[in-house]
């Protein structure tokens, strides 16, 4: 029996005219606001890497002898590369890192569109849409990674095959799941091994023999990595103290002991979402549920056994716990499909329901994660308390939900005006809102919720009204090119001019992208650097020492060691002594490069640069700022040895 919502939606497309605009206008509209919910970051993040990875096979001789590119240890396991080295030369660095930016989102909707459709019908399949738009997308230690990311990594890709493979599975279209899977193996098989797994769960689920195969496949591996077999052996070999204290301070979300608190209450919420809605869906999404959370309850287990306990280098380098991306992107899923079983149930589903809205209100605060916890306990004992008048609990907790979102929301506007205030520049202050305030984050969630529960009533003009005014907002942030350095994205023939005196790698102090593009040069350090270090030790050993040496000279802050630990230095206080003593090294730079606020750098020898005016985003003082930097002094190591 069709609910008033599909009803009304069903009238709205009945006359065949109308039949193809009233199916794609809430689709269209879904994926506005997704899109405009991730505006572009531009070669920001994990970007850097891999578009850097590019520029490093098109010049061997140049950025390829960056030492990130010497020991990169991850990039051969994935054909994003080999798609990235086609790119840059069609189309140019920026231009490809938005092209395959752009992709990965709409492959990523596509899936969710897919996977969300065999889910739920009618209106209740454009509430799914909505509020995985709108969720937060970070998963893991600190958050650092999202699904779903708007920048060039192979992540997206491998995450909207698996989410395609498991529709397919729905779908009972084996086959399709299985050349998904392997596609999404193809791009990133980290994040496509639970993917792997959830399907191994769901099909042994209904066969054992698939069980039994799997766990005698996995005797297997463990005997070819007793015998050395290649990689399979590092699961025997083990990380020595100094490498692992390396990785746990730059990577510190690579070991489950060093996450925090937040990310465990946060993992909290999800679980507990998702557990409400497999306890409340039909048999084919019940046991999908339960077999993503299998699959992340042995992703953790792995993680924390053979990574934190026993230290093995394959199980550091796999990244099990990442299993939690899954997690992640179901929990909007799960709550949309909880929603309307719970709000049908009477006071105790409804009292469950406003616990569990307002534990999600409020995911900024840790603590708010128990809520979920009690939204579940409430509804699995919803029996002892059948007999006990809870009308007032329920007005109280109604009012407590709309409180809490009156104030994130009245908060998420207070930081966008503050943001506008301040910002330096109008051109991406959108996006940047959006993506750092999340202003839309409570609205979405509420209107999601409201079509899922059957309270309003989505119409064909609705859809349109929003679909008209999301996409255009989108494609005005999907074409901005916020990039860390400005424009242009080129080789700066005035900068190469300065420095052709002496070729070899070039340290810019606080870069990551400048020496490879304006230069077409290694760089001695960076923090970018240290991205890859779990995955090659000989990298780790050099980018620790270097950058090491950076922070002692003060050149560096802290943070350059160890991300969220203090603030950047904007303008490295270079002084004779401390280039002598870098230029002295061995493995010294040809060339040292750094901001100065002024042309000018008393009783030192360099050349001065002006390049493309940016700014240095301080967004976390008391007093937010934007630094302005545009001038560099470059010193010739050859004239600063002793």
């Amino acid at each position: 029996m069709l609910s008033s919502t599909d009803q009304a939606f069903r009238r709205d497309i009945a006359r065949p005219s109308r039949i193809a605009l009233g199916a794609m206008a809430p689709l269209a509209a879904c994926a506005a606001i997704f899109l405009l919910l991730r505006p572009y970051y531009g070669l920001e993040h994990d970007a850097v890497i891999y578009m850097g990875r590019g520029l490093a096979d098109l010049d061997p001789q140049g950025v390829g002898r960056d030492i990130m590119f010497r020991y990169d240890g991850q990039s051969k396991f994935s054909v994003f590369s080999r798609l990235v080295d086609l790119l840059i030369p069609a189309l140019g660095l920026a231009a490809a890192a938005k092209a395959l930016a752009l992709t990965g989102c709409a492959l990523w909707f596509a899936a969710l569109a897919a996977l969300a459709s065999r889910l739920a019908r009618g209106a209740a399949l454009f509430a799914l849409l909505l509020l995985a738009a709108a969720f937060d997308s970070s998963y893991g230690g600190f958050g650092v990674f999202h699904f779903a990311e708007p920048f060039a990594t192979p992540r997206p890709f491998a995450e909207a095959f698996v989410l395609g493979a498991l529709a397919a599975l729905l779908a009972e279209r084996r086959w399709i799941a299985i050349v998904f899977l392997l596609a999404a193996a193809a791009f990133h098989p980290i994040i496509a091994a639970p993917g792997f797994l959830v399907a191994l769960l769901y099909e042994g689920m209904r066969d054992r023999r698939i069980l039994i195969a799997a766990l005698v496949a996995g005797a297997g591996a463990l005997v070819a990595a007793l015998a050395g077999a290649p990689l399979l052996e590092r699961l025997t070999t083990r990380i020595d103290p100094q490498w692992a204290a390396i990785i746990s301070l730059r990577s510190d979300y690579i070991f489950l002991s060093d996450w925090p608190a937040s990310t465990w209450i946060a993992m909290l919420r999800q679980a507990s979402t998702l557990l409400l809605a497999a306890t409340l869906s039909p048999p084919p999404a019940r046991r999908l549920l339960f077999c993503v959370i299998g699959a992340v309850g042995l992703g953790l287990s792995a993680s924390f056994l053979l990574g934190d306990v026993l230290m093995r280098e394959l199980a550091a380098q796999a990244q099990a716990w990442r299993a939690l991306w899954l997690a992640a992107a179901f929990a909007p899923l799960a709550l949309g499909l909880a929603a309307p079983a719970l709000w049908r149930d009477g006071l105790q589903g409804r009292i469950a329901l406003t616990l569990l809205v307002t534990s999600w209100i409020l995911r900024a605060a840790p603590e708010s994660a128990f809520l979920a916890l009690v939204a579940a306990l409430v509804w699995w004992s919803r029996a002892r308390w059948r007999h006990i008048p809870l009308g007032s609990l329920e007005r109280a907790l109604f009012a407590l939900c709309g409180l809490c979102a009156v104030i994130v929301f009245g908060a998420a506007l207070w930081f966008a005006r503050e943001y506008v205030r301040v910002a330096p520049s109008e051109d991406s202050v959108l996006s940047a809102v959006l993506r750092t305030g999340e202003p839309l984050y409570v609205p979405a969630l509420f209107v999601g919720l409201a079509i899922a529960v059957d309270i309003w009533r989505p119409r064909l003009r609705h859809a349109l009204f929003v679909a008209t005014v999301a996409a255009p907002l989108a494609a005005f942030c999907w074409s901005l090119d916020p990039s860390p350095l400005g424009r242009p994205l080129d080789r700066q023939a005035e900068l190469e001019a300065l420095m052709a005196e002496h070729p070899g790698e070039a340290l810019w102090v606080n870069e990551k992208l400048a020496p490879w593009v304006w230069l077409g040069r290694a760089n001695w350090a960076s923090p970018v650097q240290g991205s890859g270090i779990v995955f090659a030790r000989e990298l780790a050993l050099v980018w620790r020492e270097r950058t090491g040496l950076l922070r002692d000279l003060g050149w560096v802050a802290d943070s350059a060691l160890k991300p969220r630990t203090g603030d950047v230095i904007d303008f490295p206080p270079f002084t004779r002594g401390a280039l002598e003593r870098l230029c002295g090294r061995s493995d010294a730079p040809a060339w040292v490069i750094g901001a100065t606020k002024a042309p000018e750098a008393p009783g030192l020898d360099a050349h001065f640069w002006r390049g493309p005016l940016r700014y240095s985003p301080h967004v976390f003082r008391e007093a937010p700022e934007w630094v302005p930097i545009e001038h560099y002094a470059i010193f010739d190591c050859a004239a600063y040895r002793r």
